[in-house]
């Protein structure tokens, strides 16, 4: 079960917070889903075990709920049939392994959407989500890695799947299970931001694991996160495992805009904790909802009679909001037509 965060009372992060969770009903589906399938490939024999990956088992996961990332552990009768030095191991895994899920699900469709090249992608009629099964085989030595197929290149890869979600897993319980949930509100981010579009999922998880090492609120944890990665990216970043730097295509350009972003976003963070800490949570609630979008939920409108009252002695925020505090990214200055010495 997933680790539930505390209430929190900071504005708008319970709503925000529920916002980005998975359907029950999906996480559930999913759960059993991949129950039945590790039934049925073992029963078969082709699998010794089957474990969770990705951003759903480790989760991190907002919704919706697009894919499940499954490893199907091999059994160990296979592996000087496929991972020998003989080509076309890693295909065969695969069709073996869809021809005993054809056999058990008649309507399931495979590769639909694309063609991955370390999974076998299945759509059942019954789900909303795919689910990718990754065939692998355990290390002999008898570490955590597991070695996955590529069928693109035809090769097992030492994948080391299992550390990474366990430090997920000890760094969420180190924050008494905040620390997913900030890392979904993280996502939210990213997806709203059309500058940090090239950013997959796990550089937001790494940026947000250098940055959020104790609980913390959610809206600490995110200025503080942003702050973090304002100059994070602008050298290597590397895994929660620190196994590999997740920046070696970027260039010098998205660098600087990948940058110029989370430091903005730091900034605007940092001017609606002042608001809220002077009691002006609307305003505060404003600026999250412009970094976040839609999935935060959205301030009061404002009277006239407020704005008015505000811009006697108040300042203005970033997003254009008059407040009655004097922390809004410009302050209300009363001005004089004519200026002397």
């Amino acid at each position: 079960m997933e680790p539930t965060a505390e209430v929190s009372t900071e504005p708008g992060a319970v709503q925000f917070d529920a916002s980005l969770n998975l359907y029950p009903r999906e996480r559930e589906q999913a759960q059993r889903r991949h129950q039945e399938i590790t039934d049925v490939l073992t029963a078969a024999g082709i699998a010794k075990s089957t474990f969770l990956q990705g951003s759903f088992a480790r989760k991190t996961m907002p919704k919706p709920l697009k894919d499940v990332d499954m490893v199907v552990v091999l059994a160990e009768v296979y592996r000087a049939l496929w991972f020998g030095s003989g080509r076309g191991g890693p295909a065969a895994a695969m069709a073996a392994i869809r021809a005993v899920v054809a056999a058990h699900w008649p309507e399931a469709r495979f590769d639909v959407d694309k063609q991955p090249a370390h999974a076998l992608q299945v759509t059942f009629p019954d789900c909303t989500f795919t689910v990718d099964l990754v065939p692998a085989f355990d290390d002999l030595n008898g570490s955590e890695d597991v070695f996955i197929a590529d069928r693109d290149l035809d090769r097992w890869e030492r994948s080391n799947t299992r550390t990474l979600r366990r430090v997920i897993s000890e760094r969420n319980l180190a924050t008494t299970g905040v620390f997913v949930h900030q890392v979904r509100m993280g996502k939210a981010f990213k997806s709203h931001q059309p500058a940090l579009e090239k950013l997959c999922g796990l550089v937001i998880e790494s940026l947000w694991y250098a940055a959020i090492t104790k609980k913390m609120p959610h809206a600490t944890a995110m200025v503080t996160a942003f702050e973090n990665a304002a100059s994070a990216v602008l050298g290597e970043v590397r895994d929660p495992t620190g196994a590999d730097d997740l920046t070696k295509d970027w260039t010098p350009s998205e660098r600087s805009t990948f940058s110029r972003t989370f430091a903005l976003a730091a900034k605007r963070g940092q001017e609606a904790l002042r608001l809220a800490a002077d009691g002006e949570h609307q305003g505060a609630i404003e600026i999250w909802f412009a970094l976040f979008g839609e999935p935060f939920p959205a301030p009061s409108a404002q009277t006239a009679a407020q704005t008015l009252s505000a811009l006697k002695a108040g300042s203005i925020t970033s997003t254009g909001r008059a407040v009655t505090s004097q922390r809004g990214a410009q302050t209300n200055r009363p001005a004089r037509s004519w200026r002397t010495r």
